[in-house]
């Protein structure tokens, strides 16, 4: 973190006040030389995966969501037997997962009976993963025809 921040402080001249704390715009000087040190030599396709990381990033600071925590990559368009299952986060470690019909037809739901074109889990999983097991169980137990 040291040599990331002396970088930093050699591309724009920002320094930290007091205890850590930076001013509004030495922070955006700071932002933008990340940001400008991450994507210098990145690929068009490469580029645009890390614009959107930073996005993420940077909306999870705005959020109040530490931004350094690893990320999980969702889960999306899994196959299994004759359904896709979506995993999505809810909340902070809540997953859930949407189950839909490979061929666009609707789904039965046994509890509570009813038919929808998808399905979504009911319990809240801690990981992706997770999710996508309980929408799996419940296509394997007759809870999703």
């Amino acid at each position: 973190m040291e040599t990331f921040r002396k970088f930093l402080a050699d591309e724009t001249g920002a320094t930290p006040i007091g205890y850590g704390v930076i001013a509004a715009d030495d922070a955006k000087a700071e932002i933008g030389a990340a940001v400008r040190h991450l994507l210098k030599h990145a690929t068009d396709s490469a580029r645009g995966d890390l614009v959107r990381e930073i996005i993420a990033i940077v909306h999870d600071a705005a959020n109040g969501l530490d931004a350094r925590a690893v990320t999980q990559a969702p889960m999306s368009g899994v196959t299994y037997k004759a359904y896709v299952i979506d995993a999505f986060q809810r909340d902070t470690d809540k997953w859930r997962a949407t189950v839909r019909r490979l061929d666009g037809k609707k789904i039965r739901i046994a509890f509570p009976p009813a038919v929808r074109d998808d399905a979504t889990t009911t319990t809240d999983a801690l990981t992706a993963e997770k999710a996508v097991e309980l929408a799996k169980k419940a296509i394997d137990g007759g809870g999703v025809i």
